[in-house]
């Protein structure tokens, strides 16, 4: 008898509306196939998306995490850290790395160098996760946290092993260039895991698993529908094209390896839900986005195309029934 299909889940960054995404989209999946995000052999998570690994390592089920004020994701803006205000670049280094190589280096690596250091203290964040597990929280297995360095713009991945206090990693993987304070770890600095890239999906790349599921708020799919009109609209609407095809690059690194990978990604229904890039932090969006993702995975999730995904999905949520997901083709 076969094992059960080994399950990893990878979630992007994007903010408070980004957590609302995700939660929404796992707990549509689990309405329509059973599959808990909690059982998933690995998890990796970004910025928004390390908040939500934190909470369903802690034992947080999607559904409970719909509702308001549940789980690790703040409530309300921090406030700016006591200090002077400073208009320096965070770190020249970076930046003039990104110019010379800029291939090699997103624009959120370059604007992370060249924003000065934020103000507004990461420790929201660390006392947040923290007080998912009151009587302490070790570092919970098969849950890696992405965040970026500072100094040079290199990825950092911290899991058990590497780094032991869990808030104090998803508070860097959370650290946004120019709002947030970098958070030290191990003598160097770090900012959002979203400045390299928001998804990061390409770390599962030879890892032992049966089918990777992708939750991408930042992202644009199918297409990415007709072009907005405004310019601010256009500019998001690129902006949203582009992580699409970065994280294209990754899902292609990932299967190249043998491991198939649904991705889910907004539509522009939901994009229209979701509002633009300066409504990531906005608080008063966060119900109707979970709702609408919710929808949109349970609609994704019931239809043809994904229906071997689904009954892969469901057979890891019933040991009874083991199914391989070997040769699984995924649009």
């Amino acid at each position: 008898m076969s094992r059960p299909a080994r399950i990893g889940l990878v979630l992007g960054g994007g903010g408070l509306v980004g957590h609302a995404w995700h939660v929404g989209v796992l707990a549509g999946i689990a309405e329509t196939t059973g599959w808990s995000a909690c059982s998933a052999a690995l998890v990796v998570g970004t910025s928004a998306g390390a908040v939500v690994g934190a909470e369903l390592r802690c034992g947080l089920h999607p559904a409970e995490l719909l509702a308001p004020g549940a789980g690790a994701a703040p409530s309300e803006v921090p406030r700016p850290v006591l200090g002077p205000r400073s208009y320096r670049p965070a770190t020249a280094t970076m930046v003039v790395r990104g110019l010379r190589r800029p291939r090699q280096a997103s624009l959120g690596l370059v604007a992370a160098g060249l924003l000065p250091r934020g103000r507004r203290d990461a420790a929201i964040i660390t006392d947040a996760v923290a007080g998912l597990a009151p009587g302490g929280l070790p570092w919970p297995p098969g849950l890696w946290v992405c965040a970026t360095r500072l100094h040079d713009g290199e990825r950092v991945v911290l899991r058990a092993g590497t780094w032991s206090d869990l808030g104090q990693a998803v508070a860097a993987s959370c650290a946004m260039a120019g709002f947030f304070a970098p958070v030290p770890i191990a003598g160097h600095d770090h900012v959002d895991g979203g400045a390299r890239s928001v998804t990061n999906a390409d770390v599962v790349a030879g890892e032992d698993l049966d089918l990777v599921v992708v939750s991408s708020p930042m992202s644009l799919g199918a297409g990415g529908g007709r072009r907005p009109t405004g310019l601010a609209a256009r500019a998001a609407h690129r902006r949203r094209l582009g992580h699409g095809a970065r994280l294209a690059r990754e899902v292609a690194q990932v299967r190249r390896q043998g491991t198939p990978v649904v991705v889910v990604e907004p539509g522009p229904d939901d994009v229209a839900v979701m509002g633009g890039c300066g409504a990531s932090m906005d608080f008063e969006r966060r119900s109707a986005v979970g709702r609408q993702a919710r929808f949109t995975a349970v609609h994704r999730f019931t239809s043809t195309p994904l229906a071997e995904v689904a009954a892969v999905l469901a057979s890891a949520a019933s040991p009874g029934r083991p199914r391989s997901a070997s040769g699984l083709a995924v649009p």
